[in-house]
């Protein structure tokens, strides 16, 4: 479903600890996400799909690389950078805390892992956001530490994940919190696991403390995982469709503010603390926005491709939003997507016409998400 084009690889782009891994179980498609390899493609989209939900896959994610604050103002900093209230996040705890800008626009949106009072990660999406804080911490005089750890995540997904994660690291894995994590050294590698992770499956998250035991973690989780249906996967666009999930840069940038993309629920104008962008987000809440983001239900024969660019939305000819994503759902057996609105056209039940790059293409707009309920 993803239109593919050669790749040279060099050392300009990373390769992730498991970028091996995921070639030798079938790595096929892959792009460039933080400036790493980011394997997108093994089977294709549905098979891929379709492995998930009825086994536990591995997901290759070593791109969501990491800013670690340390120091003296460390939770000040923290703070100062999100519109969540982080003093809300104990040790042991991780919150999913986006970065805004003065403006209220949305610069990225990472998960931050507390590990100890002065001691975060904030787990990047794409883009360069260590820069941002790094020049906000100096140009406020922030007492902190700054620094891109040897941290590289691994994804397990899908409702056996429990058990493959039970049998190798313990029993104590089945009582762990949602976005919650626990410290670990496995046979002298050096992890921390949590509980969260890409989509609304049963899933967990390993961050490797060493990159290079990267291939030996996958080989001792695969070995283990033989009886359990286990495979190789990706971040897939159907799953986090289905849930809801957002993907920065390809449903939302810089020039979308939290309000517009349904994460109004992040943003926490009561606390007394103060944050970049809080006088802006306090006048877009008190005037209202002027887009809001909607799901879609696509009419007409199943979809065999994934969008490359957003396409137009129109109501009677006149461009009133964009489609951002779109994928079939074997699950749903529709064709579903995300469509930014103009304000005064979204509305549940409302039909309009997508100008994709092939066809022209109708929709009815419909609540998000598709998927509620976490496994």
């Amino acid at each position: 479903m993803y239109k593919s084009l050669k790749l040279a690889i060099g050392p300009r782009v990373r390769k992730s600890p498991y970028y091996e891994s995921s070639l030798k179980y079938g790595g096929e498609v892959f792009t460039i996400y933080n400036h790493m390899y980011l394997p997108i493609g093994f089977e294709g989209a549905i098979p891929d799909y379709n492995k998930l939900l009825d086994g536990v896959q591995l997901w290759d994610v070593g791109c969501e690389r990491q800013i670690e604050i340390t120091g003296q103002d460390a939770e000040k900093l923290a703070q100062f950078v999100t519109p969540r209230d982080v003093s809300k996040c104990s040790p042991g705890q991780a919150m999913y805390t986006p970065l805004i800008d003065f403006n209220g626009g949305i610069l990225n949106d990472p998960v931050m892992l507390r590990l100890d009072d002065n001691h975060f990660w904030f787990s990047l999406a794409d883009g360069d956001s260590i820069l941002w804080v790094e020049g906000i911490a100096a140009g406020y005089n922030f007492d902190v530490q700054i620094q891109e750890p040897d941290v590289s995540p691994l994804q397990v997904q899908g409702p056996n994940s429990t058990e493959l994660m039970s049998r190798v690291f313990g029993n104590w894995i089945k009582d762990l919190g949602f976005y919650t994590f626990k410290r670990q050294s496995f046979k002298g590698i050096p992890m921390v696991i949590a509980r969260m992770g890409y989509s609304r499956e049963r899933c967990y998250e390993i961050f490797l403390c060493d990159h290079t035991k990267g291939n030996e973690l996958w080989e001792i989780l695969w070995k283990e995982g033989q009886d359990l249906k286990v495979s190789a996967g990706t971040p897939n666009q159907i799953l986090r469709l289905e849930a809801g999930i957002l993907s920065y840069l390809g449903d939302m940038d810089r020039s979308n503010n939290l309000y517009e993309v349904g994460l109004d629920w992040i943003v926490d104008l009561e606390q007394s603390n103060d944050f970049i962008g809080k006088t802006a987000m306090q006048k877009i809440k008190s005037d209202g926005v002027k887009k809001k983001l909607m799901g879609g239900e696509i009419s007409g024969k199943e979809m065999k491709f994934f969008n490359e660019e957003h396409w137009p939305v129109l109501i009677d000819n006149h461009q009133v939003g964009h489609l951002t994503t779109a994928a079939y759902s074997p699950r749903l057996d529709k064709n579903i997507c995300y469509i930014m609105m103009d304000i005064d056209h979204a509305i549940i039940g409302n039909t309009v016409s997508i100008k994709s790059s092939k066809e022209q293409l109708e929709a009815t707009l419909v609540e998000l998400p598709w998927f509620k309920k976490r496994a």
